[in-house]
């Protein structure tokens, strides 16, 4: 029972990170013996984590058809970003308040990485992006809230991969965050609460504007 859980969570695992990396774009079908094929496994680990991503929302199932990505669309966008923008305040200003300078030089080194990226590099530069965000959610002490959050980021970043980010709000995303910094080494929270309700509130603007786009909203 045991190795099966850890091969269902293999499974998830790779799927989830073909999804991120754009090897299976939102639309494409999920074929089960495919996967298990790509995978090197039986198609029981398969056909449970895809149950698991049904169940997170990344991929769909349907009856007759089978598996496939989900596709991410302006209103589950601003459902998503509706709960981000509770969230992120919620862990920020905790975050503003107990941070160590430990915790300001892992997040230094973190967007250090992220200004390296290429931001045509839709998958890396995501994940870090979500790595720095993910550190500061991480610290607080509600695992609840935690879990919920993470869960929207790691959908956030599957399904809208095929979603550009400008170059104008690459400058944006790298100055924010160093602000966000600057307000955590001064223990300001008003500050990093302001920032981070900037942040998330353009984020979600420039998202929900492309998607818009691409379905013929304007």
């Amino acid at each position: 029972m045991e190795g099966k859980q850890i091969d269902e969570k293999s499974c998830y695992s790779r799927i989830l990170a073909d999804i991120g990396r754009g090897v299976f774009p939102s639309g494409t079908r999920l074929k089960v013996q495919d996967l298990a094929n790509r995978y090197g496994t039986s198609i029981i680990p398969v056909r449970e984590a895809l149950r698991m991503l049904q169940g997170e929302g990344i991929v769909t199932i349907t009856p007759n058809k089978g598996a496939a990505v989900a596709e991410l669309n302006s209103s589950a966008l601003l459902e998503i970003f509706e709960l981000l923008q509770l969230m992120e305040p919620y862990f920020v200003e905790t975050f503003a308040k107990t941070c160590t300078s430990k915790d300001i030089a892992e997040l230094e080194a973190i967007q250090e990485e992220l200004e390296r990226l290429p931001v045509e590099d839709k998958g890396p530069f995501g994940e870090c992006d979500k790595r720095f965000h993910e550190y500061i959610a991480r610290k607080h002490y509600n695992r609840r809230a935690f879990a919920i959050w993470e869960l929207q980021r790691r959908i956030l970043n599957a399904l809208a991969l095929n979603v550009p980010i400008s170059q104008a709000r690459h400058r944006v995303i790298i100055a924010e965050h160093r602000e966000l910094i600057a307000a955590f080494r001064d223990n300001d929270t008003e500050r990093a609460v302001a920032t981070i309700k900037r942040h998330v509130s353009g984020a979600g603007e420039q998202l929900y504007a492309q998607l818009k786009v691409l379905e013929g909203g304007y």
